[in-house]
Formats: C-alpha cells, sequence, structure tokens
C-alpha cells in the first residue's frame, strides 16, 4: 500500500484539476448500509420492488403508499458524522488539492465534513419541498418527522411535500455542472463506486476517453479498473487518504 499512497501524493501535487466521484463506498465508513450492498434493501427486498415504489409515478399516483415504504427503508442521516474518508477530502479542498465533489450519495455527508463545491445528482434525503409549483417552500427532515400523519404536507398550502431526492423516472440534479467538473478534470478520482449506475458512470467512461489520469479506490473491481492510471483496494478510504494528506 505505501506505493499506492505515495503515487496518489504525487498525482495530486502535480494535478491542475482534480476532481473527485464518489459513490456509497464512502458512506458504509460512516455507518450507513450500501443499498445494493450486501445487506441493503435491494438484496433484502428486490430490486424490481424498491423500483417500482421510490419511482416518480408511485409518488404522484400513491403517496400513502410511497411514503410508507421510504419511511420504513430510508432513514434520517442527521445523527450519522462524516466519516475520516469525508473529512480527508474537505482537507484536501481546503488545500486547493481537489476542485469539486460530485457525488451519488444522498446522505449530505460531504458538506457536514466541510466540503464547499459538492455536486449532489441524486439530491439531499434530509430535505423536502412542497410540491405546488406556485409555493414550493422548502423543509427540513424535522418537520417531516414530527408531522403527524404518514404524508407530510405544506404547512402554508397543504400540498404534499416531496423528498429531495431523484426518484427512478427522473432526471439528475446538476446535470450540467457534474459533467462540466468531470471532464474538465486533470485528475479524475473514483471513492466508493463500482461504476455501474448510470449515467455517472458514463460520465466517468467518457472522461477514460481522454487520456487524463484516473485514480479508482473502491473495495473490488469496478467497470473501468482497466483504464485506471491507479487502482487502490481497500474498504478502508478514511486511513488511506489520511497517510496520503501525510505526505502532501
Amino acid at each position: 500500500m505505501y506505493k499506492e499512497i505515495e503515487r496518489t501524493a504525487l498525482m495530486l501535487k502535480t494535478s491542475r484539476n482534480t476532481v473527485v466521484v464518489t459513490g456509497a463506498g464512502i458512506s458504509t465508513e460512516a455507518g450507513i448500509p450500501d443499498f445494493r450492498g450486501e445487506n441493503g434493501i435491494y438484496r433484502r427486498l428486490g430490486e424490481d420492488k424498491v423500483m417500482e415504489i421510490i419511482n416518480k409515478d408511485c409518488f404522484n399516483s400513491n403517496p400513502d403508499h410511497f411514503y410508507l415504504f421510504y419511511r420504513q427503508n430510508f432513514q434520517s442521516y442527521a445523527e450519522i458524522q462524516p466519516s475520516h474518508a469525508h473529512f480527508a477530502l474537505a482537507e484536501l479542498e481546503e488545500r486547493g488539492l481537489v476542485k469539486a465533489i460530485v457525488t451519488q450519495n444522498i446522505d449530505g455527508l460531504h458538506q457536514k465534513a466541510g466540503s464547499r463545491r459538492v455536486y449532489s445528482i441524486h439530491g439531499s434525503a434530509d430535505r423536502y419541498y412542497c410540491t405546488n409549483r406556485s409555493c414550493q417552500q422548502g423543509y427540513d427532515q424535522e418537520y417531516v418527522d414530527s408531522y403527524p400523519l404518514t404524508v407530510p404536507c405544506c404547512e402554508t398550502c397543504d400540498a404534499i411535500l416531496k423528498p429531495d431526492v431523484v426518484l427512478f423516472g427522473e432526471p439528475i440534479k446538476n446535470y450540467y455542472d457534474a459533467v462540466h467538473a468531470i471532464s474538465g478534470a486533470h485528475l479524475l478520482v473514483v471513492i466508493g463506486s463500482s461504476l455501474t449506475v448510470y449515467p455517472l458512470a458514463g460520465f466517468v467512461r467518457d472522461y477514460c476517453n481522454s487520456n487524463q489520469d484516473l485514480i479508482i479506490i473502491n473495495k473490488g473491481r469496478t467497470e473501468m479498473d482497466y483504464a485506471a492510471t491507479l487502482k487502490v483496494d481497500t474498504n478502508r478510504t478514511g486511513d488511506f487518504l489520511n497517510q496520503v494528506l501525510d505526505r502532501l
């Protein structure tokens, strides 16, 4: 691992523009289960069932069914603290060595750790908004948790609230910012993602055609291992990044 640490530090030092892409693997180190992991809801309940309910059509046609499932299976992340890896990335940004983070995660842990330029393409689970287009007032998790009914409604106009997350059938958020950040990177660092979920995996695949440097830090193989300048196989990303910081 020593060689990987030294090489990662050198690549960060010499990169003109480093962008980080993160997936569920960075947040499992903070205690959040991977939806597609061994004990995740996709394995426990079946991907077809999850996709059928966490879907814009289900939300629109049967919000009671949607929210009953959502409340039971998608925990609040308010009490969960960032992992060492989240804090290390915030430190790298503070030092000017990371310019942006593009994340698939909805837990907000990058922002909680102090990272400022974060593009959360699947939204944020701790925010909700009114579905009345003439209102669209925002709400936090505390409001929804304390709401007396299964389906939370706006206190101003009584319209249904929607979690500020991307449901199946909806376009991702921050699309152009994410594409611009990744395509313009001199060094792309992928952390905790097997790169199987699109469209983000497609953004990384397109980047690989530019012959720029790619570091992949992930436990197990990914779909882009063949293109990596450096592959680090670990489930202790925080320890690895902190050792990299010590070399910088």
